[in-house]
């Protein structure tokens, strides 16, 4: 029997009978020892008991049933975003016509066209004109980025226009008249930006104004897909109409101030503009797919009942 720490009445029966103060009693070993095991004894019978009635309380676990498949993979959740190899899409290819003016006057006279083209579209189909907006300029590693020499524009796909600001100290009241048309709505990826640089070079620019009405295609894409995240041209041209961008290193940071521009360099500028304006399209189909979608869902709920008499 494992040795256990008697009780304080037992070790003060084991003090011997000629310790000073009242004779106490003294047991023997075996009796002590047989009181020791009594209580053990009642100890565990006790605890036995209470084990019994607590088998009893518990509730049986429940099983599961016997058709009950734990699957051995957890499905992933789809991503709003669709994941595509840039190898596999080819590149854009723009075969439409690009109109590059260096003159003001060239470029006054192109702005007010457009500014009647814009008037004449009927306001009730047309109530918006979207049009592409993008600007290009010079930058150095040492000294910075330049004054913004180059404005493109898409109005329609099949055209582009390109307006050599570099040779100007001012804009034309005419460009300025298109960009602040209250039916037009510039747009582009990150084109906030280019608003403000376009307004530090030329003051007569009011980038809160052009701000205030354009659209940043990334933005509106979160919108739409319930996505979010900053999107680069490339990713969204590749995520929206599953092309790339020839985004070619010595024409991007070419002089773009430098007259004439080459051939590179306009197509580089005009393909810019003329992606904005097909991924505006895209996603205005895409808005008007699910503003229908929800209309008839809505309409579905709200439908009355039908019951049949008999």
């Amino acid at each position: 029997m494992s040795k256990r720490s008697l009780p304080l009445w037992m070790r003060d029966a084991e003090l011997s009978p000629a310790a000073p103060g009242p004779k106490k009693r003294v047991l023997s070993e075996s009796k002590i020892n047989e009181i020791a095991a009594a209580v053990i004894e009642d100890v565990d019978a006790k605890s036995k008991v209470d084990n019994e009635n607590q088998d009893q309380v518990d509730t049986p676990r429940r099983r599961l049933r016997s058709n009950f498949k734990i699957p051995d993979e957890i499905p992933k959740r789809e991503p709003t975003a669709v994941q595509l190899n840039i190898e596999d899409v080819p590149f854009i290819d723009y075969r439409g016509e690009i109109r590059y003016y260096t003159d003001m006057r060239d470029m006054a006279f192109a702005c007010d066209q457009l500014v009647q083209w814009v008037d004449k579209r009927s306001p009730e189909d047309h109530p918006v004109v979207p049009i592409a907006f993008d600007l290009e300029w010079p930058f150095s590693f040492q000294t910075g980025p330049g004054r913004t020499a180059l404005m493109q524009l898409c109005v329609e796909t099949n055209v582009c226009y390109l307006f050599q600001l570099s040779c100007l100290k001012k804009l034309p009241a005419a460009v300025l008249q298109l960009l602040t048309h209250p039916r037009v709505q510039l747009h582009g990826i990150n084109v906030k930006n280019d608003f403000r640089k376009l307004a530090r070079d030329f003051p007569e620019a009011n980038a809160d104004l052009l701000i205030e009405r354009c659209v940043d295609l990334g933005g509106w894409y979160n919108r739409i897909h319930g996505s979010c995240g900053v999107w680069s041209m490339e990713r969204l041209v590749l995520q929206v109409c599953r092309q790339r961008v020839d985004k070619n290193k010595k024409v991007r940071m070419s002089k773009w101030h430098v007259l004439p521009l080459s051939d590179d360099q306009k197509l580089y500028a005009a393909v810019d503009v003329y992606i904005g304006q097909e991924i505006y399209l895209k996603l205005k189909d895409k808005e008007r797919q699910l503003e229908l979608e929800q209309l008839e869902l809505n309409l579905a709920l709200n439908a009355p009942t039908q019951t049949t008499e008999e």
